[in-house]
């Protein structure tokens, strides 16, 4: 008939957790580049497995300029005097972006880092 809706939850058995990981992480990246290809956007995806591999994709030559562009737009955004009760909800929600971008920022630092200490080795 119809389909049960599957409650989202942590899987809490590391190796069951790590499985799952390895057979969706493929599928995400494709999606991320059929998003890409087909709406003509930029894309930027970094994830983080359960063993702590670094897996990036970026539609752009580097994950770094997506992750710029995005800070840059939001940052433009932000630069919008509020004049109604949606440009306050507008503004408040690229002030949450401004928060998030600075993630990002901090999660570039980390990337720049981590390959930096691969080449190394």
């Amino acid at each position: 008939m119809g389909r049960t809706k599957l409650v989202m939850k942590k899987i809490e058995d590391p190796t069951s957790r790590q499985q799952f990981y390895s057979k969706r992480k493929d599928t995400i990246l494709k999606k991320s580049n059929e998003l890409a290809v087909l709406c003509d956007v930029d894309v930027g995806l970094l994830m983080f497995s359960p063993a702590g591999e670094v897996t990036s994709y970026s539609s752009k030559e580097r994950l770094e300029d997506v992750m710029l562009l995005a800070m840059n737009k939001a940052g433009e955004l932000n630069k919008l005097s509020p004049e109604n009760p949606n440009e306050q909800a507008l503004m408040d929600s690229l002030t949450q972006s401004k928060h998030e971008a600075e993630m990002v920022e901090k999660i570039a630092m980390y990337t720049t880092l981590l390959l930096h200490s691969v080449y190394i080795y």
